[in-house]
């Protein structure tokens, strides 16, 4: 078995200090692991002394505080909910609880079910206001509900709705000078592509979101019998702020965890 480094070498130039009003997007194929490079691209944040504010549409917030304890203590997510822990798993999770508390910055888990864009955005601006918001991770776009206002102006066409969810994004993140990290959906034919043909034309609703995108990042594990790879290809297709290209990293799925390849393991 190969082990992770950390932290993300390969993503520093990326991620370590993110441009004022960056916006950044991030796709795969579904069941990939889009949520947990999210959540890992928080934490690192948080760590920096940043104020993350992590905007989930689907996993509700119980959830995600399971998956971030799993990815930091080794204990499964079904174990933690089984509530049978023994001596050695209980020590581990006090640990890191203290551990978390020295960091920093901090992350507020925001669950928006069934919100529009406009609602979400105004809520982040309040908590931009009350100094609350330095930098936004949003999992996934393509969950925002439709609006009035965009129900009359684009009716049942969810790519323009899409399009225009983005560029509220981009205004605001332009606006406030705050980095925002989108999380994606890849199109089918994106899903179907080999990963050496695949580019941000496999973005669902591809021209609209990636040309107001400053980066552009696409993930891709190979099929196995028994799901994925946990190899991850990746992509950075497009970048205003420096280079692009294609590295390796390593997954832990049952831990929620992604990192460089351990040299020498």
């Amino acid at each position: 078995r190969r082990d992770l480094s950390w932290p993300w070498k390969s993503w520093n130039s990326i991620i370590d200090a993110p441009e004022e009003g960056m916006l950044a997007l991030i796709t795969a194929p579904d069941g990939q692991g889009k949520t947990i490079y999210g959540e890992s691209i928080a934490e690192h944040w948080a760590k920096q002394k940043n104020r993350v504010v992590f905007v989930h549409y689907e996993l509700n917030r119980k959830l995600m505080m399971l998956r971030r304890t799993s990815r930091h203590t080794g204990i499964t997510v079904r174990d933690l909910k089984s509530g049978n822990l023994n001596a050695l798993q209980l020590e581990k999770i006090r640990q890191v609880k203290s551990r978390l508390l020295e960091w920093d910055g901090h992350i507020s888990y925001l669950h928006t079910p069934g919100w529009t864009m406009e609602q979400t955005i105004a809520e982040l601006r309040k908590m931009n206001a009350d100094d609350e918001c330095d930098v936004i991770v949003l999992d996934y776009l393509e969950k925002a509900s439709a609006s009035n206002r965009q129900l009359k102006l684009f009716g049942t066409n969810i790519y323009q709705r899409e399009a225009d969810n983005v560029e509220q994004l981009k205004n605001f993140a332009e606006v406030t000078g705050i980095p925002i990290v989108m999380i994606a959906q890849m199109s089918k034919a994106g899903k179907q592509s080999n990963f050496d043909n695949v580019d941000r034309t496999g973005i669902r609703g591809a021209g609209e979101k990636s040309d107001k995108a400053n980066l552009v990042v696409l993930l891709k594990r190979d099929r196995i019998e028994d799901g994925y790879t946990n190899e991850v290809d990746v992509l950075v297709d497009k970048n205003t702020m420096g280079g692009t290209g294609t590295f390796k990293q390593l997954m832990q799925p049952e831990y929620f965890r992604v990192g460089d390849i351990a040299k020498g393991v």
